[in-house]
């Protein structure tokens, strides 16, 4: 590649994509790095080759510390332990593994599906709250842009909103009452215990004059009728 300026050619050099020499990694910590990059590599290559090709792969690696990995389509293990044996291909077993991929298939497709519903819901609460309205994007729509789904929602909102204002509404108005005064008894009067103790003692010293009296009326009686009986005349 090649410019002009001011009259003279500069060249540049080409920095495009180039060759990479195929040498060994002599740091140990960049050889790790490269075995799994490569290796992720080396492991794609084989599937797309076995499902381009339907061909069943087996692939078996061994790390620098001795540690085993292995890839294969659609079952390492399956594949290595045919070919151990002499064994050929099992078709059942390769249908029943499609028929499990379908199943996974359409399982992913509904959570997917799913999980777009959940991030638009999200995106609409976060709406209503940089809107600083708390209520989310379809409240303020006209019935008839709405679907089933909205309307429940919308029934549900307002069935809400009326039960808390009502409430608001009564805790107000017990708030705004005057306070009950509070009802004050005056304290309990003790009895005069010095009239108690003057009655009393009337009423004793009148019992007290009226035996007296009784029995000297008895006295007098019984000295103006003399008793008869034996004994001088």
């Amino acid at each position: 590649m090649s410019s002009v300026r001011g009259g003279n050619s500069v060249t540049k050099p080409n920095t495009g994509r180039r060759k990479i020499e195929i040498k060994k990694v002599e740091q140990k910590s960049r050889r790790h790095v490269t075995f799994s990059k490569r290796k992720l590599g080396l492991f794609n290559k084989l599937t797309e080759l076995s499902i381009l090709c339907q061909s069943e792969t087996a692939l078996i690696v061994t790390s620098q510390n001795g540690k085993l990995y292995s890839c294969g389509y659609p079952d390492a293990d399956a594949v290595i332990g045919r070919y151990l044996t002499g064994g050929g291909p099992q078709r059942g077993t390769k249908k029943k593994q499609q028929e499990a991929i379908e199943v996974l298939r359409v399982e992913y497709e509904a959570t997917q599906n799913q999980l777009k519903e959940e991030k638009k819901r999200l995106q609409e609460i976060k709406e209503a709250q940089e809107s600083n309205s708390g209520f989310p994007s379809w409240w303020n729509h006209t019935i008839e842009e709405m679907g089933l789904d909205n309307l429940e929602q919308f029934k549900t909102s307002l069935e809400l909103l009326k039960l808390n204002l009502v409430a608001a509404v009564q805790k107000d108005k017990f708030n705004s009452l005057p306070p009950m005064p509070l009802a004050i008894f005056p304290p309990p009067q003790m009895p005069n215990m010095s009239l108690f103790t003057h009655c009393y003692d009337g009423r004793q010293n009148q019992d007290y004059w009226g035996t007296a009296a009784t029995a000297t009326a008895t006295a007098t009686t019984s000295s103006a009728f003399p008793i008869t009986g034996f004994g001088h005349y």
